[in-house]
């Protein structure tokens, strides 16, 4: 007779306290901060925050990643919640926590591969050699104030960042990190869509009475909406880059549901990017969903077929839908908020040139490209033109007029070097994008990847003229990821070069 003894083991008690006692330091900490009055609150809330993006550093970068990223297109509806504490600073320590934890990663990255990372790829030298620009010109005194410099550091430098991200990730990490931007810019722009139905919480409509340099949040007589973002032009861009990965993905799908799902949630971005009112970004959706388009014909003369279809249908739209007239937009009252966006919309896509908006660009730009740039030759400051200048530097000998270009901002901030060796790596790494979305890879799916990541580089180089792309909060650091996954594959090229074209 036999007996079978099963001994089960029990963790022990002391290592379950030790996991509670972060818990209940936590607590304990949360109540004194409330007991302490709502600037303890406000601080204990946000270091929190670093705490809970820095954590999954510990499980990988790609994790951390995430936590930033899922983040950043929810800071200016945090930014404005904290008004429900404290009152209106124009120092808001939030704008900091991502650029903390950006650093941490970059100082994992670096312990881990050296200053290997500097030169691992071919785009990494002019990219290490411009950030080492942003560097030096945060203590540039034409900016007027070295707060300026950090803050414009915020805006420029901390996204370049990304790129060496890009040179270490995996092409799976890439895929998920599209599906985020499409289930993210669906989800915050709901909260742009009742804005618009229902108007501004309290919270938000404090801090649109306070802040000092959002005149262009006037549309008439309604009031752009936000969504989750800091501005309609970070709402715009963000749902742009997820509309485009949308459309990609369902190009690509073999299953008639999951292609039907990609479809609609590409149509819900198409249409929230008409929502924000911002015209770049419609014609930013516009040429992406073109090259997206050209990159899945099978030949060259299929892609011309494609093209001239394309260029049909906006002839066609062009031709037979009147542009409304700018009273019009300004006939609508506050209630009627949709239609006045969609009049805005409407008529800047239809008739972008004779926007007075447009005119006032233009004339800003010959302005600093006259009297500005070419007595600046090496640059005034990487804060220079930036909100940073504005608020840091009273005198208006500094000031300059609104930028709304990339190209301009990094003529400005960096001078002909830094300008240079910005279209070098813009222009060099959305060709090579296109070359690699035209070359036969290992698997379909990388083919999908290869089209989506191509299209929105191409987007957003357009993007990049006419518009401040590559100092958007949520958007920057997604663009610079891309171009450093995008030259970690120029290795490969070569050897890509020598396979079919794709026929898919």
């Amino acid at each position: 007779m036999s007996s079978t003894v099963l001994v089960q083991s029990r963790q022990p008690r002391r290592l379950a306290l030790v996991w509670l006692l972060p818990i209940q330091a936590a607590a304990a900490f949360t109540v004194f901060a409330i007991a302490n009055g709502a600037q303890t609150l406000r601080t204990w809330l946000l270091g929190a925050a670093v705490w809970v993006m820095a954590l999954p550093l510990l499980v990988s970068l790609e994790a951390g990643l995430f936590a930033m990223m899922l983040f950043e297109p929810l800071r200016g509806l945090i930014r404005r919640a904290q008004y429900l504490l404290v009152d209106y600073s124009t120092l808001d320590p939030i704008h900091v926590l991502t650029p903390i934890v950006t650093f941490l990663a970059f100082a994992l990255l670096l312990r881990s591969h050296r200053l290997t990372i500097l030169h691992a790829s071919p785009l990494a030298p002019p990219v290490s050699a411009l950030g080492l620009i942003y560097f030096i010109e945060i203590f540039n005194p034409l900016q007027g104030s070295l707060f300026a410099g950090f803050a414009g550091a915020l805006f420029m430098l901390v996204p370049l960042i990304w790129f060496f991200f890009g040179q270490s990730v995996e092409e799976e990490f890439i895929v998920k990190a599209l599906r985020l931007t499409i289930v993210l810019g669906i989800f915050t722009s709901l909260y742009g869509v009742y804005q618009l139905l229902f108007g501004y919480p309290a919270f938000e409509q404090y801090w649109i009475n306070n802040t000092e340099f959002y005149e262009s949040i006037a549309v008439g007589h309604i009031l752009r909406a936000l969504a989750t973002f800091s501005s309609a032009e970070e709402w715009g861009r963000y749902t742009e880059v997820g509309a485009i990965a949308a459309f990609g993905f369902a190009a690509s799908a073999k299953r008639i549901r999951v292609r039907a799902g990609y479809l609609l949630c590409g149509a819900a971005l198409f249409a929230f990017v008409i929502l924000t009112g911002q015209r770049t970004a419609v014609f930013g959706l516009l040429f992406g969903l073109a090259v997206l388009v050209l990159l899945g014909a099978r030949s060259f003369r299929g892609a011309v077929a494609r093209l001239l279809l394309f260029l049909a249908g906006i002839l066609l739209v062009t031709t037979f839908i009147k542009p409304p007239a700018e009273d019009d937009i300004w006939e609508k009252n506050e209630n009627e908020a949709f239609s006045t966006v969609l009049l805005h919309t409407e008529r800047g896509t239809l008739k972008p040139t004779s926007e007075e908006s447009f005119q006032v660009r233009l004339e800003n730009w010959a302005y600093l490209a006259t009297h500005v740039i070419p007595y600046r030759p090496l640059g005034a400051g990487i804060g220079a033109g930036n909100l940073g200048q504005r608020r840091f530097t009273a005198d208006s000998d500094y000031n300059l007029p609104p930028l709304d270009s990339s190209i301009v901002q990094i003529a400005i901030a960096c001078g002909l070097p830094g300008l240079l060796l910005f279209l070098w790596v813009i222009g060099r790494a959305t060709w090579v994008s296109l070359r690699n979305a035209r070359t036969l890879p290992t698997d379909h799916s990388s083919t999908t990847v290869r089209r989506i990541v191509a299209a929105i580089l191409c987007a957003l180089a357009l993007n990049s003229v006419f518009g401040l792309t590559f100092t958007i909060y949520s958007v920057a650091p997604i663009a610079w990821l891309l171009i450093g996954w995008t030259s970690a594959r120029m290795k490969a090229t070569p050897l890509e070069t020598e396979r079919e074209t794709i026929t898919i």
